[in-house]
């Protein structure tokens, strides 16, 4: 963390503008560090806002419908058609697209995040390129909307990931990064200056907001030869804000290359997530198998990919977007709804045990008439309808404050037991060994998996737990000594951790079986 101090130190201001756009995004409470732990740690069971502040016409339909002549593709082609009534309909929109009753619904099924995608232009004056330029007062009330998202998320304990959907020039071929035709952002240092000065804007704004789950940097880039150093150069913009924020980016669709390549920002810049995307339904044609098929592949193929990834990256790795959509031909001789719930029920379980979140894409269609739509996916039983840890069941939800004091009165017995095994693992190897490292991990591991548990509305697992173990690792050993012993402290938290997560699922196994 030297070096991050040291950027911290050196480069730390306060453009005026930042105070305006603070002013449109409104105010929240007083940051909570123990309340925002939860949220940027723990197991994500998200979903994608798709089209709140990044439209894209195949979604969002209606505000497209009176333009169709036109064929607006992205955002900025839209609000030139609207003109002068660019800010009142695009308003009506935010206005509308979503309500506090939604993420409600969300809780009430377990999601516990978001991902919000936005466009870089929704900062308004200053901050706006391109088409956006001259349609900058468009977007004067758009912080104010996101505040509302945030603030509606945060009344249901829901954390939001603010994902930078699109920078400036477009950083991929399609419609949904801002720009219409091929990308250009990495053709023009203004368009990269623009794009960190816009992600320096977002961190601070975001970093002491409680229910922030972290800001993604960028969605689907192209895999070109100037990507790396951009995350290199935001990375150290992000740090120059907070130091503790966690940041995503994007895999380029080329998962292995850039699981080595976060693996180093890692190790500099501190707690950094590399975001995947998996969708079946767009495989081309000679790929395009029967289910059964399909399912074989994401046993074989993509949960030893996933698994490699993420033990490269620490648990460090999160399925940004996903979908229950499979190509017709997959789908043949069978009942499509119940192809995508076996699929689906395969996908999760995948994810789950590879990652530390995922994020349906998206939360509603127009009319929510098709799969994309994660409620009528719901609704149709191609997805559960559930999502909480531990296999949480509301309708026998047994007392949580019980089960917190049963886990203290069995902490010296798991501790004792967990050490043993321990030490008779290591009696393999020669030398000396950090036991008491080992034993301090366990107990601030249960600690912590028993306030994630029961501090927020509904129960939560640790999900970054190697991170989060890393970090406490390193300040007891600051303080202890021993850092070569630092790896048993760490294999004592995530035992602990274990250790609970077997002992609530027993609990509602029992009580389901009652």
């Amino acid at each position: 963390m030297n070096v991050l101090s040291s950027i911290k130190n050196k480069f730390m201001r306060v453009p005026p503008d930042y105070e305006q756009l603070s002013a449109r995004l409104g105010t929240f409470a007083p940051f909570d560090a123990a309340r925002a732990r939860i949220f940027r740690y723990r197991k994500q069971y998200g979903v994608n806002l798709g089209s709140m502040f990044c439209l894209e016409p195949w979604i969002a339909t209606i505000i497209y419908d009176e333009y169709a002549e036109h064929n607006p593709e992205a955002e900025g082609d839209l609000v030139e058609c609207m003109g002068q009534c660019s800010a009142e309909k695009m308003q009506a929109h935010w206005d509308t697209w979503l309500q506090r009753a939604d993420f409600e619904h969300m809780a009430s099924m377990g999601i516990n995040a978001v991902r919000l995608p936005v466009g870089y232009w929704i900062l308004g004056h200053g901050f706006a390129a391109e088409k956006y330029h001259s349609h900058a007062k468009t977007y004067n009330r758009a912080l104010y909307y996101v505040g509302r998202i945030i603030a509606w998320a945060d009344e249901f304990d829901i954390g939001v990931l603010v994902d930078i959907h699109a920078l400036p020039g477009g950083q991929n071929n399609d419609s949904h990064s801002g720009a219409t035709g091929p990308a250009r952002l990495f053709e023009s240092r203004k368009h990269q200056d623009l794009a960190i000065k816009c992600i320096d804007a977002f961190a601070y704004l975001l970093a002491q907001v409680t229910n922030i789950v972290g800001l993604q940097i960028i969605n689907e880039p192209q895999d070109h030869p100037e990507l790396e150093a951009f995350y290199e150069r935001a990375l150290k913009q992000v740090r120059v804000q907070s130091l503790a924020l966690p940041v995503y980016v994007g895999d380029a669709w080329n998962l292995d290359k850039y699981t080595g390549i976060v693996k180093g920002l890692r190790s500099r810049f501190g707690f950094v997530v590399l975001d995947t995307h998996k969708y079946w339904v767009f495989r081309p044609e000679d790929k395009q198998y029967p289910v059964e098929q399909l399912i074989k592949e994401l046993r074989e193929t993509d949960m030893p990919e996933l698994l490699h990834a993420s033990d490269e990256l620490e648990g460090n790795l999160v399925i940004g977007e996903y979908s229950s959509i499979l190509p017709a031909i997959s789908c043949q001789g069978t009942d499509p709804t119940v192809s995508m719930r076996e699929f689906s029920r395969e996908q999760l379980h995948m994810y789950n045990s590879t990652t530390a979140g995922t994020f349906y894409w998206t939360w509603r269609l127009q009319h929510d008439a098709g799969f994309w739509s994660m409620q009528f996916a719901i609704n149709e039983g191609a997805m559960p309808s559930e999502y909480f840890p531990f296999g949480w069941n509301l309708s026998v939800e047994p007392s949580r404050e019980a089960i917190v004091n049963e886990a203290e009165k069995r902490r010296s017995e798991w501790r004792e037991k967990r050490l043993q095994g321990h030490m008779n693992y290591v009696s393999q190897w020669e030398g000396d060994f950090g036991f008491d490292h080992y034993a301090a991990g366990f107990d601030k591991g249960l600690t912590v998996a028993l306030e994630f548990f029961s501090k927020l509305k509904f129960p939560s697992k640790l999900g970054f737990i190697r991170q989060f173990a890393s970090e406490c690792a390193i300040a007891y050993v600051s303080q202890h000594g021993g850092s070569q012993w630092q790896w048993e402290y760490v294999d004592g938290f995530r035992e602990a951790n274990d250790e609970f997560s077997d002992f609530v699922r027993y609990i509602i196994h029992v009580k389901v079986q009652q």
